[in-house]
């Protein structure tokens, strides 16, 4: 047995001094401390995760902040969104939206699509900031274009549609619903699924407004459930269907799960 233990270790010592004789010709000294803070930042931002989620840990949002703080420091964008999230509501931490903002400015300064839309979000409706929606749709625009953010896409397209901030445009709202919606934004799925019912911008159609309310519905979202139950009741684009309409009406009345968040 101590025999094995010795070969063992002999191995990972050979192991550890061939990887340092290739170390150098592969990956610099800059590079390795990149990966390492990267992974720190990493870790540290999945465990503020683990405690505003309370997955696996009792949840514990202050205890959240500690870690956010931490992946902050080593640079996680991830960290630096989540962290704003919380000052922005007083959740663990004072209330302070100067501070978010500040959190937010530096997540977008690195690329984080999601707090780009929360830019967005807070010129849209003046919170922290003049309220200013030119301003907000350059934000939501931002983070379209920095990786297809589904949020930014359909806040956008609620800009599009009534005409704030950007010029109105109700067939820019519609495409922009629908690249929402097929890449799984529930809320762009009910939107294209209220034109649909109305024929804004779209030809009326109920058959294509149930299929959307019932994607939605499907993912749990309420207007979705809310749309689709009102479609059997009132037999549009489907049978009339009051048993379904009873089952699809009840579950808005039910709590519902917290969808995940960044």
């Amino acid at each position: 047995m101590a025999r094995g233990i010795r070969c063992a270790l002999l191995t990972s010592v050979m192991a550890l001094g061939l990887a340092a004789c290739v170390a150098p010709d592969s990956v610099s000294p800059g590079q390795a401390a990149i990966g390492r803070r990267e992974g720190q930042s990493l870790a540290e931002k999945v465990r503020g995760d683990d405690f505003r989620d309370g997955r696996g840990v009792k949840q514990d949002y202050a205890e959240a902040a500690r870690w956010y703080w931490l992946a902050v420091d080593h640079g996680s964008t991830g960290a630096s969104n989540n962290l704003a999230a919380l000052y922005l509501k007083g959740t663990g931490v004072p209330q302070d939206v100067a501070q978010a903002l500040k959190l937010y400015r530096l997540a977008a300064s690195g690329g984080n699509s999601y707090a780009m839309t929360s830019l967005g979000d807070l010129a849209r409706t003046g919170n922290g900031v003049p309220k200013d929606e030119a301003e907000a749709a350059r934000w939501y625009r931002r983070a379209v274009e920095q990786d297809g953010n589904i949020v930014a896409l359909n806040q956008l397209a609620l800009l599009y549609e009534d005409g704030r901030g950007v010029p109105k445009d109700i067939a820019e709202a519609v495409r922009l619903y629908r690249r929402a919606a097929e890449g799984g934004n529930t809320v762009a799925m009910v939107n294209l699924a209220n034109l649909y019912v109305t024929g804004r911008g779209v030809p009326q159609d109920d058959a294509q407004a149930v299929i959307w309310y019932r994607r939605a519905a499907e993912r749990a979202d309420l207007g979705g459930e809310r749309g689709l139950g009102l479609m059997y009741l009132e037999g549009r684009g489907v049978p009339q269907d009051l048993t379904l309409a009873s089952q699809w009406l009840k579950l808005v009345a039910q709590p519902q799960t917290m969808p995940p968040r960044p």
